[in-house]
This record gives C-alpha cells, sequence and structure tokens, in this order.
C-alpha cells in the first residue's frame, strides 16, 4: 500500500536529495573572504591549485534518489523494499565519509597552494544525515508492515 507511513519517509529522503544536489553544501572561507565553494557537482574557486571537481557526490545522491523512488513502488515485495532503503543508507554512508574525506583533501590542497582556509558546512550538507534517519525510521516502517503480513498469514 503506497499510503504507508514507509513511503512518507522515503518521499522525504527523495526531496532531500534532490534539494541537496542543487544546494551550496559548503565553503573554504579565509578571515576576509570566500576562497571557494564546494556544491555536490563542482568546487568553483579561484586559487590555481589542482583540484578535482566531485562529481561523485552528486552520482552518489543520483542514485540514491532512484533507488528511493524505486523503493516507493515496491510496496507490494517488502523484503525486496527493505533491502533497497538499506543499500540507499549504505550509500549514504558512505557519502558522508566519502564528504569527509573530500574536505580534508581540498583543505590540504588549498594549503600547498598558500592559501589558509577553512571550512563553512551549509545546511544542505546536513540532509544526508536527516536522510539517513528517515531511511532508518522506513525500515522500522517496513519490518512492522512485514510482521503484521505474517502473523495475518498464521491465523488464516
Amino acid at each position: 500500500m503506497i499510503q504507508r507511513i514507509q513511503t512518507v519517509y522515503m518521499a522525504l529522503v527523495a526531496v532531500l536529495c534532490s534539494v541537496s544536489l542543487c544546494s551550496t553544501i559548503g565553503r573554504f572561507a579565509n578571515e576576509t573572504d570566500v576562497v571557494a565553494s564546494f556544491t555536490n557537482f563542482c568546487f568553483s574557486t579561484d586559487v590555481k591549485a589542482d583540484i578535482t571537481g566531485p562529481w561523485p557526490f552528486a552520482v552518489l545522491l543520483i542514485i540514491v534518489l532512484l533507488l528511493t523512488v524505486m523503493s516507493i513502488f515496491l510496496f507490494n515485495h517488502r523484503m525486496r523494499q527493505l533491502r533497497l532503503v538499506v543499500f540507499t543508507t549504505i550509500l549514504l554512508v558512505g557519502y558522508l565519509g566519502a564528504y569527509a574525506f573530500i574536505v580534508w583533501l581540498y583543505l590540504q590542497q588549498l594549503a600547498s597552494a598558500g592559501v589558509e582556509a577553512h571550512y563553512e558546512l551549509a545546511f544542505a550538507a546536513l540532509y544526508p544525515v536527516v536522510c539517513i534517519i528517515l531511511n532508518c525510521m522506513a525500515i522500522h516502517g517496513i519490518r512492522k508492515d512485514e510482521a503484521l503480513i505474517r502473523s495475518l498469514d498464521r491465523l488464516r
């Protein structure tokens, strides 16, 4: 049934992933001005440093978005839906780990280019954390539905 609470959680995950794709997730700044801006698709800076774009972040979020939308419509196959939600949660945890590593790497590359900067986290960078929490709530709802269906099968 598509009107279950886990569908609402997964729809919120899809919306937050979409918003996170389009938003700035952080910036590198020093005391006077912004040195660089950081989004899921690009890293814009005026500094001459050998910095590649963070396009794998965008790919991960697009995969999470597609799998979440696909799992919404798998309400008849709860175990498959559960596996997809668990997989998207693992991808989001990997996204956060890669995010921390890339920020550290960019700080090192900016320092090697002679630029002192610190990282300022944007609010949109916290959306994957909220998505992980919503996925855990969806997993709980899917398991509860599966337990209900199994208990009804025993009564027949």
